[in-house]
């Protein structure tokens, strides 16, 4: 992890990767623990960014994640725009914490897996922020869950029957896992917070005329 150090998290347990000898470092914080789509969309945000020498710390919790950057001129905190408590995350620090980004990345490929053992899965376990991709009612007991790392570890341990995670789990595991229902890769967007207010009064963005070119516009005769 970018030349860093694995420790446990003293607040929530999860792995984070730090550099004892460095302070210099801009700091990034995002949902864990490795292997979210979180951490691979901030690392992608990052090299967009040009940005190498980083450490990468992992939460559970993003009120935790805001406790972590308060005050931190290097430090970012990001979250997908599907995560439901964005507007409480926004809101929290509003004179000490703000949007001071987004971009657009997919989703690791996602999909409802379940324990071959079970021939009609009625349990699942999922992250809130993705219930929108299952039919509620199909289930006769559903389980939050911080993160879909965290989905496919629980369900090979049998807490639940079917789990709403990554497409990768079912190709590293075929002999205990099958696949319910492939969903693939969805773009979204995702949040970045920072202590340096941003806006001054302009549209932050990137310029994209091909999204309001009516079709057959530009194109030769």
């Amino acid at each position: 992890m970018e030349g860093g150090l694995d420790r446990r998290s003293p607040t929530t347990g999860v792995l984070m990767a730090v550099d004892q000898s460095r302070d210099d470092r801009f700091r990034l914080v995002t949902l864990g623990p490795c292997g979210t789509c979180h951490e691979r969309a901030t690392r992608a945000y990052l090299e967009f960014q040009g940005v190498a020498d980083f450490e990468l710390e992992f939460i559970e919790d993003f009120f935790d994640g805001l406790e972590r950057i308060r005050g931190d001129r290097r430090a970012f905190l990001v979250q997908c725009s599907a995560h439901p408590l964005v507007h409480k995350v926004t809101e929290r620090y509003w004179g000490e914490v703000f949007v001071v980004d987004t971009f657009i990345y997919p989703t690791k490929p996602l999909a409802v897996l379940s324990r071959r053992e079970i021939e009609q899965p009625r349990t699942l376990g999922l992250v809130p922020a993705t219930a929108g991709y299952i039919d509620e009612g199909d289930w006769d007991e559903i389980f939050d869950v911080a993160s879909k790392p965290i989905v496919a570890r629980e369900l090979l341990e049998g807490r639940y029957e079917a789990g709403l995670t990554h497409l990768e789990h079912a190709q590293r595991h075929p002999e205990q896992l099958r696949v319910e229902r492939e969903i693939g890769e969805i773009d979204t967007t995702w949040v970045v917070y920072g202590t340096q207010k941003r806006f001054a009064g302009q549209v932050i963005g990137i310029a994209s005329p091909d999204l309001f070119t009516r079709p057959g516009e530009g194109e030769s005769s």
